[in-house]
């Protein structure tokens, strides 16, 4: 049974839901298209109910928290496709056409499901993007909204910092405490159970992280924004001792990520490193920088590792590949990606490697006004 029949016939009992209560209160005398976007908000509800347990029931939400936040993405995409959708349809059909309340809903049903599958396929119920990408899009989108010049302000770099401290510290802590090795340990047993699964299916689990100091208050950056990602994966067949050995290679063209322009190991000292990464960052507009890192491997245990990599150069780079390539002064560019820290973790697990990377990008901030419309899509590309 295909996914759209799944969904097909999972929301028919939202629609029997929607007729239902459209006959009922048309008939106590509510105006009908008050009595339409009662019926389609009910509707959602059941809809997303049956959805999340049956039509992607091998999409499972890995916490509470996701499985609200889909529930608030599919009433918002269902609202405005079905509610406002459905209003205009019955509205022309029942005022132009004289059909009937009931007959103009079943029309209008018909006409959204298909939009609404699309929809809910790859903007509620997607599957985990790709790691790599989702760290990609998120910095360099967090400034689409401005091609003009900003600069990284003395201000803007200390409150960075104290973010990045506040998050080394509590990383630190953890394995000081003998805490969770990794985030999806945290878990419950059926959840972790889920997540597990997910992964040795191959998915990427996703999701945002936010830092607040002792007093449980998020840490502010005045003047730019911190795009905080956690991700994991799973690489099967793989032991720890070869992954590092892979990990601590970046010019080997054979591992070479898509983004990555050109790497090298500018010097290296025993499980310490400088690299650097020609990267090209692609949403709306294509941006390359050269950065450089200083990385840094530590063995906790045999079946334990983990790296930090901390950007201490990240220059754009305008033209890039042309005669007229040139280097932006360092914080006086477009302020796409002003640093880049990352934080991983490594255990082995059964025949393969758990990964774990908790991913700090230090942009521009954006307008207020525009901030306000595109921060939660951007926030919400990885939940």
């Amino acid at each position: 049974m295909t996914r759209f029949l799944r969904f097909s016939v999972a929301g028919a009992t939202g629609f029997a839901v929607q007729i239902a209560i459209v006959g009922v209160l048309s008939a106590l005398g509510l105006y009908y298209l008050a009595a339409t976007a009662i019926a389609v908000e009910m509707a959602i509800v059941v809809n997303y109910l049956w959805h999340e347990r049956y039509t992607w029931k091998d999409r499972p939400a890995m916490s509470a928290r996701q499985r609200w936040l889909r529930l608030g993405r599919f009433n918002a995409l269902t609202a405005a496709t079905s509610i406002i959708g459905s209003v205009v349809i019955t509205a022309v059909l029942v005022e132009y056409f004289t059909f009937s309340p009931m007959i103009a809903n079943v029309i209008s049903v018909i006409v959204l499901s298909v939009i609404n599958f699309v929809g809910a396929d790859s903007l509620v119920f997607r599957a985990a993007a790709s790691l790599a990408l989702v760290m990609l899009v998120v910095s360099a989108s967090a400034a689409q909204a401005s091609t003009e010049e900003a600069t990284l302000q003395a201000k803007t770099r200390a409150d960075f910092a104290k973010y990045v401290a506040a998050v080394e510290a509590r990383r630190a802590r953890d394995i000081v405490n003998k805490e969770p090795f990794l985030d999806i340990e945290r878990l419950g047993a059926a959840d972790q159970a889920r997540t597990m699964a997910a992964l040795k299916r191959g998915e990427v689990i996703v999701s945002r992280g936010l830092e607040r100091d002792a007093s449980s208050n998020e840490i502010a950056v005045d003047g730019g924004q911190v795009n905080h990602w956690r991700g994991t994966v799973f690489v099967p067949r793989f032991k720890l001792d070869d992954l590092l050995k892979v990990l601590q290679e970046p010019q080997t063209d054979k591992h070479k990520q898509e983004d990555v322009l050109s790497s090298r190991v500018v010097s290296r000292d025993g499980d310490s490193q400088k690299v650097y990464l020609r990267l090209r960052r692609t949403k709306f507009v294509t941006v390359v920088y050269d950065t450089e890192y200083d990385v840094d491997y530590k063995r906790l245990s045999p079946d334990r590792a983990i790296s930090n990599s901390i950007s201490t150069k990240v220059v754009e780079v305008e033209n890039a590949g042309t005669p007229k390539e040139r280097q932006l002064p360092e914080g006086n560019d477009h302020g796409y990606m002003w640093k880049l820290n990352s934080y991983w973790r490594y255990k082995q697990f059964e025949d393969g490697v758990l990964v774990e990377i908790e991913s700090l990008t230090l942009s521009r901030d954006l307008p207020a006004i525009i901030g306000a419309l595109i921060r939660p899509i951007v926030n919400s590309t990885a939940s």
